[in-house]
């Protein structure tokens, strides 16, 4: 019985079930608070609290966790597909959306180079 629940069958499924509960309660959570936040945010804080305090140990998501980001790229088909149908309202704002992309990213390297000159002097 115990190699039954040892076997990479149920290893994997009882990452998946620690993953997808975290991120169902993080859901879940989003009901009481008073504003928008998205509940795959709380989930994550969930799950990293979970496993900082050692609750869980993460040698129980590692594999699971592993096999989902070594098959990442699938799971962006959708939403790459999705954008599809809005081609003509991206086209419309490329411009706005490229100078905002540029912006932002020059504005990251700038507080995170003057941050990092600040913690070594």
């Amino acid at each position: 019985m115990y190699k039954i629940f040892n076997s990479p069958f149920f290893i994997f499924l009882r990452g998946f079930v620690l993953l997808l509960a975290c991120l169902l309660l993080g859901k879940s959570l989003t009901w009481l608070l008073p504003f928008d936040f998205p509940g795959s945010i709380i989930g994550l804080m969930l799950l990293f609290g979970l496993l900082t305090s050692q609750l869980i140990p993460i040698t129980w998501v590692q594999d699971s966790a592993q096999l989902l980001l070594r098959h990442m790229a699938l799971l962006f088909i959708p939403v790459a597909s999705g954008l599809l149908a809005y081609v003509e309202v991206l086209s419309s704002g490329l411009a706005l959306i490229i100078s905002s992309a540029l912006s932002g990213l020059i504005l990251i390297l700038i507080i995170v180079g003057r941050l990092y000159q600040r913690l070594l002097s």
